[in-house]
């Protein structure tokens, strides 16, 4: 595994460019593909095959536009990323990923461990048995119902070690 950072959980949705702005964007020399990310970042690019997106980095708002191609551009704000290399990499696939919702970005990041989410102190884990406690019990009624309309006994269902 590569980089592991704490997730970002306040990525904007992106916007779509217009006029001058997607002039200004289709025009820019700062650009750079999901595959070049990837291989900055040290994550293995899980993607063969359509028709990648064109990354436009800038200091402006997020935003997306089709290009006369019908390629897909994305600008994403590089104002308050992180310097370092792979790090800054990292998170513009991040961004991509969760922001953009592009393919080909989620496909190289979404469940490998790259992304952390903050679980703070003062969040303790509460969270985690309170979703343990909505997600049924073992031997419910219900269950219990379900298990003789197919053919089996509750008692049938339960594994021995």
């Amino acid at each position: 595994m590569a980089l592991v950072c704490s997730a970002d959980l306040g990525i904007s949705a992106p916007r779509v460019m217009r006029g001058a702005e997607r002039e200004r964007a289709l025009g820019s020399r700062r650009r750079t593909t999901v595959a070049e990310l990837c291989a900055q970042a040290g994550v293995r690019y899980r993607v063969s095959g359509g028709r990648p997106p064109r990354v436009v980095l800038w200091n402006r708002p997020s935003g997306y536009t089709i290009a006369e191609t019908g390629e897909n551009i994305y600008a994403v704000d590089c104002a308050a990323l992180p310097q370092q290399h792979p790090q800054r990499a990292l998170r513009i696939l991040e961004i991509l990923a969760y922001g953009f919702q592009d393919y080909f970005a989620r496909e190289s990041v979404c469940g490998r461990g790259y992304f952390v989410y903050p679980v703070t102190p003062e969040h303790g884990r509460a969270w985690l048995a309170d979703i343990g406690r909505r997600g049924g019990k073992a031997r419910s009624v219900a269950k219990a119902q379900a298990s003789r309309r197919n053919g089996r006994t509750p008692s049938a269902t339960k594994r021995t070690v």
